[in-house]
């Protein structure tokens, strides 16, 4: 009768442990996989840097907006299962009018009013994000390849940081030239980016 007793003690013991097991393992889940909403927020930036054969220039927009779908896992960021942004070509802003002005006619802004973005697939490595999705640029749309570094700030955001070469013909840009072709911009630009994502 005592060795039946023990051995029922035995296996309901076991059977209490693995289901405490059980429930931490699915807890530590629903902690990691369970994404909230995030807006991006003001202190978010995009930049477009390039050259041209006289010297180089940058445009910078601080007017972005969209959104994310992030999880974390205590404070570090553990997923990115959706981001998207929005930001209207003439919000670009560089040091020269005329630069501005071309550009936005290169870009056919009128006509096209966003450069958009939509993330298809991430995944987070530490710090690192990596990810593709659909940039809309002039009207046309091209899957990219993004690498961000992401750093969980103490208000509880999360700012994205990265950038990424484009050529702007492959939007169907033909770069801006100057005093009768005097001055020529360079195809290949650098986007760089600032993500500021807050609950």
């Amino acid at each position: 009768m005592k060795t039946a007793t023990f051995t029922t003690h035995t296996r309901n013991f076991k059977k209490i442990l693995v289901l405490c097991a059980f429930t931490l393992c699915a807890s530590a889940f629903t902690q990691i996989s369970v994404a909230q909403t995030y807006k991006v927020a003001p202190g978010s930036e995009i930049k477009v840097a390039g050259t041209s054969n006289i010297h180089d220039w940058t445009m910078q927009s601080n007017t972005v907006s969209g959104d994310a779908q992030l999880a974390l896992n205590g404070k570090d960021l553990a997923d990115v299962k959706a981001l998207s942004f929005n930001m209207a070509v003439k919000s670009l802003k560089g040091k020269e009018d005329l630069l501005n002005t071309r550009a936005y006619k290169a870009m056919k802004a009128d006509k096209y009013t966003n450069i958009t973005f939509k993330l298809n697939a991430a995944s987070v490595a530490g710090d690192v994000v990596k990810g593709t999705g659909a940039l809309t640029i002039a009207g046309v749309t091209k899957e990219v390849a993004l690498q961000g570094k992401a750093t969980e700030n103490a208000d509880g955001s999360v700012t994205i940081t990265g950038s990424r070469k484009i050529k702007m013909s492959e939007y169907g840009i033909q770069p801006p030239s100057f005093m009768l072709g005097a001055l020529k911009v360079a195809d290949e630009v650098n986007v760089i980016y600032t993500l500021k994502l807050k609950k």
